[in-house]
């Protein structure tokens, strides 16, 4: 694609990219595509060797920053257009968020809908799992780490956590992923935080056996995680990004 073409407004808003296996085409928009910045990439090899079938061989688009299905395997053909791809993932309720009011899609016209493309902000706790870690009540803190990432390149500038359901929280130290640039910041922001076990918390953990940790991180646009999916809850189950929560048991050594 010529940028002198997109920028003279000769109609092209959409690069379409068509599979081996129809119809799953899907488009970007231009932008993306012809940005400079935008670190698309036509990839034919993974880690220094050829593509894996599995993971697009021969040829497959990546747009970092974007939901993966908008990032086409096994790639043929790449069309500029004034319109989206006309597949149903592109054009359909597949990938189009929807008000938790919609409990059907009668009626409902989805090309009034915009496409998903960019991803929000969200974060998750890695450590404790919640699965077989447990806390003692003879314990002064406990140490929490995770990711956050948000699309579009957005950086993440903070991740807070919290063992009281929000109503205090402690600002987590961020480490590798803090030294991508803003714009392009497409993978993961790692961080970790010392919670104190303070004996309101020993108290509230020794009554429900269990301690409930939860996470939320800010991005550069300073979009931050919601509290809950009530809010959120669409007909497709797409774009949940309320808080991580895990759950602790605690023990009495």
């Amino acid at each position: 694609v010529d940028v002198d073409d997109v920028d003279d407004g000769h109609g092209i808003e959409h690069v379409h990219m068509y599979p081996l296996d129809p119809p799953y085409d899907a488009s970007i928009p231009v932008e993306k595509a012809t940005s400079t910045r935008g670190d698309v990439l036509l990839a034919y090899e993974m880690n220094g060797e050829e593509l894996p079938r599995e993971h697009g061989y021969p040829l497959r688009s990546v747009v970092p920053g974007h939901i993966g299905a908008r990032q086409v395997k096994w790639l043929t053909k790449i069309v500029t257009s004034e319109e989206e791809a006309p597949s149903v993932w592109q054009r359909n309720v597949q990938y189009k968020g929807f008000s938790p009011n919609v409990k059907n899609f009668k009626g409902v016209d989805p090309s009034k809908v915009l496409s998903c493309q960019e991803m929000p902000v969200q974060s998750a706790i890695v450590e404790p799992n919640g699965a077989s870690e447990t806390i003692s009540m003879d314990d002064d803190d406990i140490e929490l780490s995770g990711y956050a990432w948000s699309g579009g390149g957005r950086p993440i500038v903070r991740v807070d956590v919290s063992a009281d359901n929000g109503k205090t929280w402690i600002t987590a130290e961020l480490g590798k992923g803090t030294e991508q640039k803003r714009g392009r910041a497409w993978a993961w922001t790692l961080w970790k935080a010392t919670v104190p076990l303070t004996n309101e918390l020993k108290k509230m953990g020794k009554e429900n056996g269990k301690i409930q940790f939860v996470c939320k991180a800010v991005d550069g646009s300073y979009n931050q995680q919601p509290e809950n999916v009530h809010t959120l809850w669409n007909l497709r189950g797409i774009l949940n990004n309320s808080w991580h929560r895990v759950d602790v048991k605690v023990v009495e050594d």
